[in-house]
């Protein structure tokens, strides 16, 4: 039962019983009929008013004495219902009484219905224990109370005495029970693996629109359990091909997928695996993906496959492995060989599965040579025999290196090495291969940089000394380097980290590599992968106990540490460089100034700079120190140092590159401590001095700033006209000359802004600034509240339809015109924007302002029809809605329109069962007083604010009653106006109604 609030609900219970006890009492001295008590607590039962009807049942068992065989018989009744009351409040009595009940009439029939009564109440609130403790002795010859029993043990998880109960029911003729018994034996054969059975059980529930949608899952689950993969197809295509409505076809959808992929029906596995990627997107499993991408490829749908594929063959597992073969075949089937390459690739470098991988690696192989790439087809078909001596594509693969050979870019030198090598023994070959790695040093040394690399290819092509091949790979790297060809030197590089090098002194020799490798990387400012391997060159001195550091590789380290932002390694790196370094210590004292910056250590800065000005004053980093330290002060807000170091750079040397930034920040400094004239000399200054430096523009803004403190804006103009006058660049002018209008509106001088930007767009019309500085002028306008100049600009705005805020332009404008109870062009403004943005928040906007609109005006069929119109809307409150239409009612009310008033309020109550629709109710019953029909208006205060509104608040329960009370007197029935009056008096908690009721209270005449 839903629990009113104690506050409220003395209201109706009183007042109803008041005028019970009334008509009781007279027709009890004028007919004297004992049944009476019986008749009323019948009619309270029948409307479930339990507490007054409890109370007149006991009543009329109080009136029986003696009795008669009639009133036996009423008596026994009286006594059931008086159970069913004391349950129906939940009071905790309510078992005891039924029990004392059935053992007073164990043979009467009331004792049956009323066990039954008791575990369906107990049924009904979740309670299935006791509910089957009353159902199992009342169920017999009641189908529904048998089919609540079954269910009752069902939940407690008692098949075995819930099937047998569900078996019977699924036979009766009353498909109501019948359909929801199958349903659940079928459930519980299908947990028990007796699935033909439930198979059967599904099929009679299908007939039931209750469990349809998920009859189709669990019959194809029993034909899966069952092994039936070609039964459960034939029932379940069909279902999934119609789509049928009401079906859950997501997990059907995916089984059906699994058993024709599983029976090899790949196209038709596709589209149901589509199909449950479509219903469940979030559920795609990496195995249900592949198999779904398989299936594509199988199907001759290759770019598709491929889109299902990619993102599993990233991964590092064993599907990767399975999923990147297949995108191989799959790119290789569209023709997409560097995407091709790619999947044999990542297939090739997975262990999972050693068949997959020969033949992946050997398919890239040959992909490598279908792009054109010789001698990396060369390299990987070496790496293959290698790894796979008695591989089935051996052969193959021989034949594979000679085409290889013949489609190389250098063909003379692939024929002469075929044709004149083809017989040398190892000897020869070793001194061929010294000869050409000896020549190529000479060449490198000589800076014949081409005709070394050349060689030292050559030397690398007749491996017949591994040292020697690695030497002269190695030749070619640096001489690369020589040349900056950096991507090509790391090519060169790269594979000589790979293992142990065959060399005399490998760990030198890999030194070496990495620290060309990492130059390389610097240079083309990959300074995450310098960094690497600069740290590990430097990791690996360390462990050589008489090798020494290298302070320039620790410079270098510590650069990478810079860019990456890891300042605290950097710093490491930079202070062991300047305890080492002899000739870049001013270049690691100055980056060790910068890094301490940046970790905002000032003090520690500005110290490492002073160190550098003062231990080498010849440095061409002394300027940047110099600099630094200033900047410095400046940011940290010292700008009295700031300016005394500034001050000191600008005359001292008046050559420094850093000489107009010194100025500028001078100029700065004076701003931020209020010395504006100063302050106004650095910047003309810069201007009239160096007009073309990049500090100029800069300048220019801190000028007009500093001109609009002091009072003298007019200044600026012709500063910006003389340096537009110096400047060559006509367009940088006029950009110059807009940021100049447009600075004021951004520092929030509208008022002053609005002559210049009006002055430029007159100027300059056909700028690509207009529709910008249209907006400026309008917003500037509205926010000094010069809204006539507002709204000329905003339409301007509309009319060119470009700017991002047209919306902004379109609503003010409207507003605008509203404000000047222009009604017609505001609602036409709020339409146009209605139109253009169908956004929810924007047609919330426009329908609103047209709300507002039409209300002023008092075009109120137009206000109603907009209304209307947002109380359709899914997005806006019940609340909301309620609110608008009580708007609308209390309009018409104001027009004297009392037809739509009612309408509206009728509207209102729909929308809202709380104090809004409680008002409206009120409004009703109040109009119907007005009018005379005082009957009418009581029977909906005791209707509506009895079973509609009982939960309104004290002030409108109140109000309400006291209408109520106003009705008896104009009905001349006093003394139940006074019982009214008095009852609100006594338990109202409103002291306004109260005093109200008091006030009414004392104004009625004492009989």
């Amino acid at each position: 039962m839903r629990k009113q609030n104690r506050t409220l609900c003395w209201i109706p219970a009183i007042l109803f019983f008041m005028l019970s006890w009334s008509v009781v009492a007279q027709q009890t001295l004028s007919f004297g009929d004992q049944t009476l008590h019986f008749r009323q607590a019948k009619e309270y039962f029948d409307s479930k008013n339990y507490v007054a009807a409890k109370e007149e049942f006991s009543a009329y068992l109080a009136s029986l004495e003696p009795l008669n065989n009639e009133q036996a018989g009423q008596r026994v009744l009286a006594e059931y219902y008086m159970t069913m009351c004391t349950l129906y409040m939940s009071q905790p009595e309510a078992e005891i009484v039924a029990d004392r009940f059935v053992a007073n009439y164990p043979e009467h029939p009331q004792a049956v219905k009323l066990m039954r009564g008791i575990g369906s109440f107990f049924y009904d609130n979740g309670d299935y224990k006791k509910a089957i403790k009353y159902l199992s002795k009342s169920s017999d010859t009641n189908l529904e109370a048998k089919f609540k029993l079954a269910v009752s043990y069902y939940q407690l998880k008692d098949i075995r005495e819930a099937l047998p109960l569900f078996n019977e029911i699924k036979v009766e003729p009353e498909e109501e029970f019948a359909f929801a018994a199958a349903y659940y034996a079928g459930v519980i054969n299908f947990g028990e693996k007796r699935f033909g059975e439930a198979n059967t059980d599904f099929k009679k529930a299908e007939g039931s629109s209750r469990f349809r949608k998920d009859i189709p899952n669990w019959i194809a689950m029993c034909y899966f359990h069952e092994g039936k993969f070609n039964e459960l197809l034939n029932y379940a295509e069909p279902i999934l091909k119609q789509k049928k409505a009401g079906y859950n076809l997501d997990e059907l959808s995916l089984l059906v997928a699994e058993v024709q992929f599983k029976l090899g029906y790949f196209e038709k596995a596709a589209i149901s695996y589509s199909l449950y990627k479509k219903l469940n997107p979030s559920k795609i499993t990496s195995e249900i993906q592949y198999r779904f991408g398989y299936a594509l490829y199988k199907t001759n749908k290759f770019n598709e496959a491929s889109d299902e594929l990619k993102a599993l063959a990233s991964k590092k597992d064993t599907l990767a492995q399975y999923a990147a073969f297949t995108l191989g075949l799959a790119q290789l089937k569209s023709g997409n060989l560097e995407a091709t390459l790619q999947a044999f690739g990542q297939a090739k470098d997975l262990p999972f599965n050693a068949q997959i991988q020969e033949e992946a690696y050997f398919n890239y192989a040959k992909v490598l040579l279908d792009l054109g790439k010789a001698s990396e087809t060369i390299y990987a078909i070496q790496e293959f025999n290698k790894k796979y001596p008695n591989s089935k594509f051996t052969e193959e693969s021989t034949e594979l290196v000679a085409d290889a050979f013949i489609h190389s870019n250098n063909i003379q030198a692939a024929l002469d090495y075929l044709k004149g090598l083809a017989n040398r023994n190892a000897k020869l070959n070793a001194a061929y291969q010294t000869l050409t790695y000896n020549l190529g040093v000479k060449a490198y040394n000589e800076n014949k940089f081409d005709q070394a690399l050349e060689l030292f290819q050559t030397s690398s092509e007749n491996p017949e000394s591994a040292d020697l091949k690695f030497q002269a790979l190695f030749g070619k790297g640096e001489a690369l380097s020589q040349q900056k060809k950096y991507e090509q030197a790391i090519q060169a590089y790269t594979p000589l980290l790979i293992g142990t090098p065959p060399v005399a002194k490998p760990n030198d020799f890999l030194q070496k590599v990495r620290m060309g490798l990492a130059y390389a990387y610097f240079n083309i400012k990959d300074f995450n992968k310098a960094n690497v391997l600069f740290k590990a060159y430097v990791d690996r001195l360390k462990l050589s106990p008489d090798a020494k550091n290298n302070p320039t590789i620790l410079i270098r380290l510590a650069d990478t540490y810079l860019v990456s932002k890891k300042y605290d390694d950097a710093l490491t790196y930079y202070n062991q460089a300047i305890d080492l370094a002899k000739t870049e210590k001013d270049y690691a004292l100055y980056q060790k100034g910068v890094t301490l910056t940046y970790l905002n250590r000032d003090t520690e800065a500005k110290a490492s700079f002073k160190q550098l000005r003062t231990s080498f004053p010849n440095s061409k980093y002394v300027d940047d120190a110099a600099f630094q330290e200033n900047v410095i002060s400046f940011n940290t807000n010292k700008y009295k140092e700031a300016i005394a170091g500034f001050t000191d750079l600008i005359e001292t040397n008046s050559k420094s590159p850093y000489f107009t930034q010194a100025l500028l920040k001078r100029a700065q400094s004076y701003a931020n401590t209020n010395q504006h004239e100063l302050s106004i000399v650095d910047y003309k200054r810069i201007i009239q001095e160096f007009p073309t430096d990049k500090t100029a523009k800069d300048a220019l803004v801190g000028l007009q700033e500093e001109l609009n403190e002091v009072g003298r804006p007019e200044d600026f103009g012709q500063l910006l006209g003389n340096f537009q006058k110096s400047s060559p660049d006509e367009a940088e002018n006029v950009d110059l000359e807009y940021r100049a209008a447009k600075g004021i509106y951004l520092g929030e001088k509208y008022d002053k802004a609005i002559a210049p930007l009006k002055a430029f767009i007159e100027k300059y019309p056909n700028n690509e600034n207009l529709v910008e500085a249209t907006f400026l002028i309008a917003d500037a306008a509205y926010r000094t509240n010069n809204k006539s100049e507002a709204l000329v600009y905003y339409k301007k705005m509309v009319e060119q339809n470009v700017h991002p805020q047209i919306n902004k332009a379109i609503q003010r404008s409207a507003e605008i015109e509203l404000e000047n109870k222009n009604y017609s062009a505001s609602a036409t403004l709020y339409h146009l924007y209605k139109s253009k943005y169908t956004g929810t928040k924007d047609q919330l906007v426009a329908n609103n302002g047209l709300l507002n609109t039409f209300l002023e005006a008092n075009m109120l069929d137009s206000a109603a029809y907009i209304t209307d119109e947002l109380i359709q809307l899914k997005e806006i409150s019940e609340e909301e809605k309620a609110k608008l239409a009580e708007k609308m009612a209390a309009t018409f009310e104001t027009g004297g329109d009392v037809i739509n008033q009612r309408n509206w309020l009728g509207i209102t109550i729909n929308l809202d069962k709380n104090d809004i629709g409680a008002l409206a109710q009120l409004k009703l019953a109040s109009l119907l007083y007005k009018e005379s029909k005082f009957k009418e208006s009581s029977d909906m205060i005791l209707d509506k604010f009895r079973n509609v509104f009982s939960e309104a608040s004290d002030a409108i329960l109140g109000k309400a009653y006291i209408l109520l009370a106003d009705n008896f007197i104009a009905l001349k029935n006093i003394p139940q106006a006074r019982a009214t009056l008095k009852s609100i008096v006594d338990n109202s908690s409103d002291a306004e109604v109260i005093q109200a009721a008091k006030t009414k209270l004392e104004s009625l005449p004492l009989k």
